[in-house]
């Protein structure tokens, strides 16, 4: 400890020759720059300043050279600083503090006085900018840099005066990255200077650590305390006058602090430090105070900064802060303190979502019930009080509907149902009040919506028989869209975009469709009572969305759809008609039981009726909208094209008709037709016209829909119309065929209504912006879609082909059954080049079974069509089968063409083509497959071109293309004849020698859905149907040929096209398409609002370009993907955004002043200090990112083998190494082990794996997200044990392993599942439960880790599994990435240069013991082992800086004794010990010789003999108060440490049973510890384990601490926290209470439900309540004040006990002579200690005292390489020694990676230095086996040196003489096998024959 005065006496001569030398220094040396270390010391000195008033004294001289330096000198003014730094953290603050406050007195004084001098200058006009800039800026840089000279009234004063007056002449501004913690000071400050700091701050950025708040914490304690008080402290008799700031000056101070924190920073700088904060500014809220907005303001940053983690650092419950903030209300008329109260309800309950506990719905109906029903009815607020009230509170109704996942307040839709259709009717209100409302109902229609249709699709979906079908059809999933054609103008992820807002929100509430509730009340009020014209365009538009979710679900039957709409409510709806009428609302909890409002339904229990009534409001208002002028007012946006299709399908004709006019509306077009056409030439609107086909198909699939045969025949007529018309998705007609159809013409056929048809210019505009190609691509993609589909409506249609209403169906299924097969046979089937092969290999041939069948219908319109199609098929095998086939082929066409065949006989036929073409398809599918393989990259086509096509481009551009394209497919002219069947198209002309068959003359002519009969006359003959068909197929190949050319040539378009994305050519040809192309690339920037950072998308071409052949397509979709998903994720874009911005903000209005930036010296420290910083990077904790990269991106399951890894997941690995001898660098040194490392590790969790039971074995239950953050590459994630899983659940440990899965992990599909690492627990006090933070790594591009950081959301639950705890990985990582700082590097990386001479070995020199122990060591040890002793202790004349001594232990030769007997000599060896210097401080002194100095004088010599002196007192002392702790003076410290944890405690019991040897050669005790898992240690080592030990102390510190404390008359912070809960209850029942009275409302219900003296109490006057509340709020206050306090001194006795524990913990392990722990052990509390040592190292320079002078390993054999350098870590610069003690003989170290083992991953260490000769020193003589055994191992392991030890002849038995006997014998068990264990875990083996061997040798011996 440090004795101020007295030292300060006995050196006073010292002193002076010191202060005469620096005192007389050249004008040009600075004190602190150039003496550093002499000034320093000299600093204790200052504590008599103010003691000696002698003007010429020595102090005074001294210090004012120092103050006029430090006018000219920041790197003075930082040295002078940094030495008061090192005494305040070295010294105890009771020692120390005296003279820190001495010298920061007078360090106020300094700078007061050089501000007032730099103001007087300025006031009396004679600054000089040019000259006086310097002490500006230096001044400046003092004061901002260490803010704790504010707090010194005087200065602050001037300081102010300072920056205004400056502020005015100079534009200040900050200058590199330091933080200048005295700008958030000026956030303090008045008004002028407050802008100031505003702008500094605001260059400097958030703070983003708590430690950077370090240097304002004295300041910021001040003033938090001065808030807490009721009034401003008086300002204490003291000599120094301390800043005082009054109250709004302190709220706007902290309030605008708080905006440049980073919610960690907060919750660790300054909630963790001051846990009442929260309090005073709650109290501060509830008063009629002057800063009441201001701390209104705090608290809501508080909400927003911390969420949920507001609640587990705040003591109260949330409901005593909304009983505050309700009973301001009452207690106040103010309109604006109601509107500043309203908008923290908000925030207040989006800090509960996380939580999950119910405090959420609980608070929200509270609220709910405040805003909606007292609010409206109490005097005490104004009329637009009230309507903001409903606002909030229907803000609040939404935040439930739009959180994700959603939670609605569906329990109390009565509290607010009513004031939500009220809003929406009140015409009156201004838009701002009623656009809540609008966005409600709105977001209700579309979720109520999402949530029936789901529930259809869940419900009444049934799998069909044809598993096949099913399987194909169900994979409909709208999460795998990365086929879908791109968005490039981004207009999907336009918020603005009514449409995308609806799939956004459908999407949330999907993930809770389960338990969702409709209210239909609200329906009825709304779709049918409010009219259409006051609503706003947007909720029609989600209606419209709405019901067009339900195309061919429609449950209306005839009577149903004639009746009116309130007749049907109340026939057909009678399920629900209870729910109708709003129930009146009887409190403010109603639904807290858990019952449900009257007027919510599950949609799971009554889903028909409430579709049913859902489909008729909804049709019925869009009738209304038709009938009215409103849709005129809609405009076009592409991603209204999903609604608009799905609702061309819907067989609801009113539907149908508004789909229609709402198209044309949109389009400017008329007919159906050129509708399509315009919705097909956008890219937007064709993604959205693709998923509402999606959407349609899932319907289709369902059994309730295929019983409606009758109502599909428009899903298939307009996906018809689509495949197969011009200009959609089929090829266009030449351009002379375009100018034909612009005149006016009539359509011949009808379906929908009759109308003329022309295109508008505005369609021939936009048709450029989808090339051609990319339409017929997906086109067959569709048709890949729907085939599946078809096929099961082929089985589903047998049982309708005699129906009349269903013949449309069957017609138009019949009809697309050419298109289908035409281009599916093309799509990307077209390498097989044979349509057979692809039947049998894709399709089998059920299907034409299926439709063979349908020739039974008795409907001749179906059996026309059904020829056809039949006909079509044929011919499309006769096309490539053989003569067998085409016989068969031919067979059945004479059976169609005779009408006078059996269906028998046709189904004969068709088995035997069958079975003829299956034959034919095998023997050709070799080459097809061939075939397909060379042309994989032409699947999808259109993705080659997503990033390429400009929707802003003219019509002009790309003409020339076009009609490249059109001209194509004209094929063959004197042979195509075309049937075509259309509702609203007119004929195309195609020359043709042969008239077009019209549908009147082949078949029954349908007008307007009814079929008339066909002219028997004019049928087509066969033959020409064979021609048409064959010569349509040639086409279709012809045209694909053609494509095929246009593709690898390039010229489609005159801009380039990225066609190298897809080539299969290679990477190489990618790379250069990507760079060439790489202005088309722009494009991609056009998915959001935002453009995409260049890195990331260069990264993401590149990530591309890596990939060849069948992957290319896939990358390109998943890369658009991943760009989206980084532009989506707001914590990564806030990363981007918060770089450091330059530190230079100029003022914007102030011209021509000279800029002032303050700079960091670059050189503030002198050499000696630098000097001092070189061991201290020793135990500066390395970077471990990228270790944590490495092993947080794996796949698990695809490592333990469940999966197969993805394809974006097979990163390039650092190729492995083989371990060599030797090693040229520490580099080379970790580029080798490091991918070892890994490898191993993901051994390590197969293994684990393998050796699980079951996956119960590893779940440890269901965890729920709280905040997630994301720090640097990394994510945070908190997460706590879901509520209803809790008795499930058991607790995590820091470092475990984690793997965290959607779905329960033995269900899951392993596509969405990541790895974790637990950072540390934090205790919920509340809950009593733990809050798990999780580390989390997504940035490695991977799909799977994309996906799995969408979903993790707050709120989102995850199934965890434990896998194991990676401690000591992450150790071992650690010690690898220190290497460097190990001082056995040398050693290490090349051992025979800095090994001793072999012949060395050979003598035993024991001079460096005492004659005693000599004596003793020789009489009780052989040679060999004196030889390892003398060895490992060292030899006296040879001096090393570090020895590595190996030491070889065979079976049974006193390997442990000798161990003992090491450690005894090394105890007891004797040390040069010079004037207590460490070697440390030695090699500090001997590489003074590079610091430049001037030439020392006699002065200077005076200075260094005191300074030296001044270091010696500071070590004697550290070593004095460690001898005091235990009686044998410790000279050297040795750590014994071993591979196994049963050698520890094996070294352990031989120490501490018969101890070691004392220096005279007698046995002590030593002062052993034992470090260690206390689950680990082992019950002998119990009372020498460090646990133990340190409760032993902490039990003697109580019972001498008898301090006589007793806080039985003191209340605890949780009767407090009871007693202020009621308190608040009671004085928000008053306030209302008072409120109501003046409205002449009696009777109020008391909100306490235990509190019957309240609801009994007597009338109360006005006045009397007046008094009762003012007691209240005085008692109030006094419990806010106990709480405070109270909580201070729990919070402090808490932190006493636990600093007590860590202060005795540290003390033991310093001062413990032998610590005995596990490798693994040693990078844990012991390191810890160490490592703060030397860190925190006092003036003199880092200590090694606690470091060790010695290390033994044994087992060092059996320890891999990594785990061995954790050990020496811990050694000491020099004069350190490490013995290794083992035998590479016996086991060698585990690996369990097969791959590593190769790399010689297994060799250890010692098996290592051994083979690159440093020399082994072997004991030779062993006393453990008989003579006979020994020879084996003698003779096949140890070259014959393993020799028996004295009487070793004794050890022969009896039973040696029995024949079969003997010392040793080997039994051959030839029948043996091993096996894996059935029970032991499968890495166990077991030989069966083996134990029954030994089974019969034991009772062999039991019978002898």
């Amino acid at each position: 400890m440090l004795i101020l005065p007295n030292f300060v006496a006995s050196t006073s001569t010292k002193n002076n020759d010191a202060y005469n030398f620096l005192i007389c220094l050249p004008g040009g040396s600075h004190i602190w720059c150039g003496f550093w270390d002499i000034m320093g010391p000299l600093l204790e000195t200052f504590y008599n300043y103010f003691k000696d008033d002698r003007q010429d004294s020595p102090l005074r001289l001294l210090w004012k050279r120092i103050s006029d330096e430090m006018r000219q000198c920041l790197q003075c003014i930082s040295q002078h600083h940094q030495a008061q730094d090192m005494y305040n953290t070295e010294y105890e603050s009771s020692s120390i503090g005296p003279l820190l406050d001495v010298l920061q007195k007078l360090d106020c004084e300094r700078v007061t006085f050089h501000l007032r001098d730099i103001n007087t200058k300025i006031v009396g006009e004679k600054y000089n900018p040019s000259c006086d800039n310097g002490e500006v800026v230096n001044v400046l840089y003092e004061v901002l840099m260490f803010p704790i000279l504010l707090d010194y009234q005087p200065l602050f004063t001037e300081f102010e005066l300072f920056v205004e007056a400056i502020d005015n002449k100079h534009e200040l501004a900050l200058s590199g990255h330091q933080q200048f913690p005295g700008v958030y000071a000026l956030l303090f400050c008045k008004r002028s200077v407050r802008s100031v700091g505003y702008r500094l701050a605001g260059s400097m950025g958030k703070l983003r650590r708590a430690t950077d708040l370090e240097p304002l914490q004295p300041l910021l304690k001040k003033f938090i305390s001065c808030l807490e008080a009721d009034a401003l402290p008086v300002t204490l008799e003291t000599s120094t006058s301390r800043t005082q700031l009054d109250r709004v000056s302190l709220w706007i101070g902290i309030k605008s602090l708080l905006g440049f924190l980073d919610p960690s920073t907060f919750e660790e700088g300054i909630l963790e430090r001051y846990p009442f904060f929260v309090d005073i500014v709650l109290n501060h809220i509830s008063g009629d105070s002057l800063e009441f907005s201001h701390a209104v303001t705090c608290l809501r940053l508080l909400f927003e900064m911390l969420g949920c983690k507001l609640w587990l650092r705040f003591t109260l419950s949330p409901s005593v802060m909304r009983n505050t903030l309700i009973g301001q209300c009452f207690h106040t008329c103010n309109e604006k303190i109601h509107r500043d109260i309203f908008g923290l309800f908000q925030p207040l309950l989006q800090s509960l979502e996380a939580l999950q506990d119910g405090e959420l719905e609980k608070q929200r109906r509270y609220f709910l019930y405040f805003l909606l029903h007292q609010v409206p009815v109490s005097s005490n607020f104004s009329v637009l009080t009230r309507k903001l009230a409903s606002q909030i509170a229907l803000l609040v109704v939404h935040r439930g509907y739009k959180m994700n996942p959603p939670c609605p307040p569906f329990e109390c839709a009565h509290m607010w149902g009513p004031a939500l259709v009220s809003s929406l009717k009140d015409s009156s209100l201004h838009n701002s009040l009623r656009q809540p409302a609008f966005d409600l109902i709105q977001t209700i229609i579309v979720s109520d919506a999402t949530a029936l249709i789901y529930s259809v699709l869940n419900c009444c979906a049934t799998r069909s028989t044809d598993s096949s079908i099913a399987d194909e059809v169900i994979e409909l999933d709208d999460e795998n869209d990365n086929w879908l054609p791109t968005i490039p103008d981004g207009e999907e992820q336009d918020s603005s975009s009514s449409w995308s807002q609806f799939r956004l929100q459908s999407g949330i509430t999907s993930q809770e469709c389960q338990e969702w509730m409709c209210i239909p009340m609200l329906w009825v009020d709304v779709l049918l009572d409010i009219n259409p014209s006051i609503l706003p365009i947007s909720f029609s538009k989600a209606v419209f969305w709405a019901r067009s979710r339900f195309p061919m679900v429609e449950f209306e039957k005839g009577a149903e759809m004639v009746l009116p709409i309130r007749s049907f409510l109340s026939s057909y709806a009678a399920e629900i008609s209870s729910s109708f009428g709003w129930k009146v609302p009887t409190g403010s909890d109603d639904g807290g039981d858990g019952s449900k409002s009257k007027n919510s339904v599950e949609v799971l229990t009554m889903p028909f009726p409430l579709l049913r009534t859902f489909i008729r409001l909804t049709t019925h208002f869009l009738v209304q909208i038709r009938q009215g002028e409103l849709r005129s007012q809609w405009t076009w946006e592409p991603l209204m094209s999903e609604s608009l299709i799905l609702s061309l399908l819907d067989p609801n004709d009113d539907v149908r008709q508004f789909g229609k006019s709402m198209l044309e509306q949109v389009s400017d077009t008329w007919g159906l037709s050129s509708g399509l056409k315009f919705l097909c030439s956008h890219n937007p609107s064709l993604y959205a016209i693709i998923l509402g086909l999606k959407h349609a198909m899932k319907l289709v699939q369902l059994d309730s829909v295929l019983l409606k045969f009758h109502t599909l025949h428009h899903f298939w007529f307009l996906l018809l119309k689509l495949l197969k018309d011009e200009g959609l998705l089929a090829p266009e007609l030449p351009e002379n065929t375009h100018s034909d159809l612009r005149m006016p013409k009539f359509y011949s056929q009808g379906g929908f209504l009759k109308q003329p048809t022309f295109l508008p210019e505005n369609v021939g505009k936009h048709a450029v912006n989808v090339e051609q190609r990319i339409k017929e691509k997906i086109g067959c993609l569709l048709c890949e879609m729907a085939w599946p589909i078809f096929c099961r409506c082929l089985v589903n249609g047998k049982n309708f082909i005699d129906y009349n209403l269903c013949q449309m169906t069957c017609v138009r299924l019949l009809e697309i059954l050419p298109v289908l097969v035409d281009k599916l046979h093309l799509s990307g089937d077209k390498e097989i080049g044979n349509f057979i092969v692809l039947v049998k290999t894709k399709w089998n041939f059920q299907w034409l079974h299926d439709l063979m069948q349908w020739g039974k219908s008795s409907l001749k319109v179906v059996i026309v069509y059904w020829k056809r199609a039949f006909t079509y098929i044929l011919n499309q095998f006769k096309a490539s089968c053989d003569k067998t086939s085409l016989s068969t082929i031919m067979t059945i066409e004479n059976l169609i063409l005779n009408d006078g065949y059996t269906l028998e006989e046709l189904t004969a036929q068709v088995s035997c083509l069958s079975v003829s073409l299956s034959r034919e398809g095998s023997h050709n599918f070799l080459e097809a497959n061939v075939k397909s393989k060379s042309l994989v990259s032409e699947r999808l086509p259109f993705e080659k071109d997503c990033f390429t096509p400009d929707i802003h481009s003219s019509s002009m551009e790309d003409t020339g293309a076009r009609n490249v394209e059109t001209k194509i497919i004209t094929g063959k002219k004197s042979s195509d004849s075309v049937i075509i069947l259309s509702d609203d198209e007119v004929e195309p002309k195609v020359s043709s020698k042969k008239d077009f068959l019209s549908v009147s003359e082949a078949g029954p002519h349908i007008s307007d859905g009814n079929i008339m009969p066909p002219d028997a006359g004019n049928s087509l003959p066969a033959g020409d149907l064979v021609n048409q068909n064959v010569s349509f197929m040639n086409t279709s190949k012809k045209m694909e040929q053609t494509f095929q050319k246009k593709a690898s040539s390039g010229t489609l378009h005159d801009k380039p096209v990225v066609t190298s994305f897809i080539d299969s050519k290679g990477s190489s040809s990618c790379r250069t398409g990507v760079s060439s192309k790489s202005k088309d690339m722009v494009n991609l920037t056009k998915f959001s609002d935002e453009a995409v950072n260049a890195k990331s998308l260069n990264k993401a071409c590149s990530s591309m370009a890596s990939k060849t052949g069948d992957t290319s397509s896939s990358t390109c979709s998943k890369m658009l993907c991943d760009i989206q998903d980084a532009e989506d994720d707001p914590l990564e874009t806030a990363l981007k955004s918060v770089g450091r911005v330059q530190l230079h903000v100029p003022k914007p209005t102030v011209m021509r002043r000279q800029v002032i930036q303050l700079k960091t010296p670059l050189e503030n420290k002198s050499g000696y200090l630098r000097k001092l910083e070189d061991p201290m990077k020793r135990f500066r904790p390395p970077r471990l990112d990228d270790w944590f990269k490495a092993i947080l991106e794996i796949n698990y399951f695809a490592t333990v083998g469940l999966s197969s890894a993805r394809k974006d997941e097979n990163r390039i690995v650092n190729k492995l190494k083989e371990v060599p001898i030797y090693f040229l660098s520490p580099e080379q040194y970790v580029e080798i082990f490091r991918p070892l490392v890994l490898e191993e590790f993901k051994a390590q969790l197969q293994n684990s794996f393998l050796e699980m039971s079951s996956w119960e074995e590893m779940f440890y239950g269901i965890l729920s997200v709280m905040s997630v953050e994301r720090i640097d590459d990394f994510h945070l994630v908190r997460f706590v044990h879901d509520d209803g899983d809790s008795t499930k659940c058991r607790s995590f440990s820091e470092n475990d392993f984690l793997l965290l899965t959607k779905d329960p992990p033995q269900k899951s599909s392993h596509d969405v599942h990541m790895v974790g690492k637990v950072e540390r627990r934090e205790k919920d006090n509340k809950r009593g439960s733990s809050i798990i933070l999780i580390r989390f790594y997504f940035q490695n591009g991977s799909s799977r880790l994309n996906q799995a950081r969408r979903n993790l959301t707050e709120r989102s639950k995850w199934n965890a599994c434990r896998i194991m705890n990676i401690t000591p990985q992450i150790r071992e990582f650690h010690a690898l990435s220190s290497i460097k700082d190990i001082p056995l590097l040398s050693l290490i990386l090349n051992p025979v240069n800095n090994s001793f001479c072999v012949n060395e070995c050979k003598d035993v020199d024991l001079n460096n013991l005492c004659q005693s122990l000599q004596q003793t060591l020789r009489s009780s040890f052989n040679v060999t082992q004196l030889q390892a002793i003398s060895v490992a202790i060292g030899r006296g004349k040879v001096k090393k800086t570090v020895e590595l001594c190996l030491i070889q232990g065979p079976p049974g030769t006193g390997k442990t004794r000798t161990i003992v007997a090491i450690v005894s000599a090394l105890l007891a060896s004797q040390q040069k010990m010079t004037s207590l210097k460490n070697p440390f401080d030695e090699n500090l002194y001997q590489k003074s010789s590079t610091y430049s100095r001037p030439k020392i004088s006699q002065s200077t010599a005076i200075a260094r003999v005191w300074q030296d002196a001044a270091l010696a007192r500071q070590l004697g002392d550290d070593m004095q108060n460690s001898s005091k702790s235990f009686g044998n003076y410790a000279k050297q410290r040795v750590l014994i440490c071993a591979q196994s944890n049963a050698a520890v405690d094996e070294l352990v019991a031989r120490i501490s049973s018969g101890g070691i040897y004392g220096s005279n050669g007698k046995m002590y005790k030593p002062y052993l510890v034992r470090v260690g898992n206390a689950k680990t240690v082992h019950s002998n080592s119990l009372p020498f384990f460090i646990d133990t030990l340190v409760d032993q102390r902490v039990a003697e510190e109580r019972m001498h601490s008898n301090d006589g404390r007793n806080d039985l008359g003191v209340d605890s912070s949780a009767m407090l926290r009871s007693k202020l809960e009621k308190l608040v209850d009671s004085i928000r029942f008053y306030e209302a209470k008072r409120a109501n009275s003046r409205d002449g409302i009696s009777n109020v219900k008391s909100p306490l439900h235990n509190d019957s003296h309240m609801g009994n109490e007597k009338e109360m006057s006005e006045t009397e309540i007046e008094m009762k509340l003012r007691k209240l709020y005085e008692q109030k206050r006094q419990i806010y004040k106990d709480l405070c306090n109270v909580q201070a001194q729990e919070k402090k006795a808490n932190e006493e006990t636990k600093s007590l524990r860590n202060k005795l913990r540290k003390a033991i392990l310093k001062e413990a002579e032998i610590v005995v722990t596990t490798l693994s052990g040693c990078g844990g509390d012991l390191y810890g200690v160490c490592s703060e040592r030397m860190l925190n190292s006092k003036f003199g320079g880092p200590s090694e005292h606690t470091l060790f002078d010695a290390v033994v390993i044994d087992e060092a054999a059996q320890a891999l390489e990594p785990a061995t350098l954790i050990p020496l870590q811990l050694l000491k610069s020099s004069g350190t020694k490490c013995i290794m003690v083992g035998d590479p003989k016996q086991l060698p170290a585990t690996v369990l990676s097969n791959v590593a083992s190769k790399f010689r991953y297994s060799c250890s260490m010692f098996e290592r230095l051994q083979k690159a000769g440093h020399p082994v020193i072997m004991l030779t003589e062993q006393y453990r086996m008989h003579p006979e055994i020994c020879k084996f191992p003698s003779l096949h392991f140890y070259d014959n040196k393993l020799l028996n030890g004295s009487q070793m002849s004794n050890k022969s038995a009896p039973f040696h003489q029995t024949k079969g006997l003997g010392p040793y014998v080997f039994y051959d068990i030839i029948d043996g096998q091993e096996v894996r264990g059935k029970n032991s875990g499968v890495m166990s083996l077991c030989n069966e024959q083996e134990a029954d061997a030994a089974v019969e040798v034991l009772k062999f011996f039991k019978k002898s």
